[in-house]
């Protein structure tokens, strides 16, 4: 992956086919814990010219049975307890909001899902600036789960496991090891990614605030 860039109104990075198999296998099975099932598998089955995000997909609905708590970790990473304190405020609020919250969720995975595989052999990702802060939030989702998965929750713990990595022996034949470099690795070059793409906004909104506005123009009364 190549760092994102301005091009006009849209930004785009260098993502070569190979890492686009990577980063859209991961994007799936986040979707695919949401309970999207496979995007793979939803893709293929839309009918041409039909938005895989909205094949298939959840409709809003009013819940009116209670939620329980996600039991895997790293989907409570994703859709966590609005209280900590008071578990009555809790149960209402994800029985209200998490059905909307997957779909939400789930549409964002499927549109980084299609801009990886609209063209398996293509080399440039092109964002539509409007969209980028999606991207953004949808990068995070993605590192939320993968975190969880290495045990990564802060700044501190994404450092060690840098350190790790550089100093971790590509050859061994541990398994676990091996999942543990791969997804580490990728969880590393989102971050790097997401970095690059929030510096192109940051760089808009620095360029905006710099412009300086018009002075109003009165006409002279007649």
């Amino acid at each position: 992956m190549r760092a994102f860039r301005a091009e006009g109104d849209e930004l785009v990075a260098r993502v070569e086919p190979g890492e686009r198999e990577v980063l859209a296998t991961v994007v799936a099975d986040v979707a695919d814990l949401l309970g999207a099932g496979r995007l793979e598998e939803r893709a293929r089955s839309a009918a041409p010219g039909e938005d895989s995000a909205q094949h298939g997909g959840m409709r809003m609905r009013l819940r009116l049975d209670p939620l329980p708590t996600p039991g895997d970790p790293a989907v409570h990473r994703l859709l966590p307890d609005a209280s900590r304190d008071d578990a009555e405020v809790a149960a209402e609020f994800r029985r209200l909001t998490e059905d909307d919250l997957r779909q939400q969720k789930i549409e964002r995975l499927a549109e980084l899902f299609d801009l990886l595989t609209a063209d398996a052999d293509a080399t440039l990702m092109r964002v539509p600036r409007d969209r980028a802060p999606v991207l953004a939030a949808t990068l995070t989702d993605v590192r939320l789960v993968l975190g969880e998965r290495l045990g990564v929750s802060d700044e501190d713990a994404s450092e060690r496991l840098e350190g790790e990595l550089v100093r971790a022996v590509t050859t061994s034949d541990d398994r676990a090891a091996q999942v543990r470099q791969y997804l580490g690795s990728v969880f590393l070059a989102l971050g790097w990614w997401q970095e690059t793409l929030m510096a192109c906004l940051l760089a808009e909104l620095d360029a905006r605030s710099d412009t300086p506005e018009r002075p109003e123009r009165h006409g002279r009364p007649g």
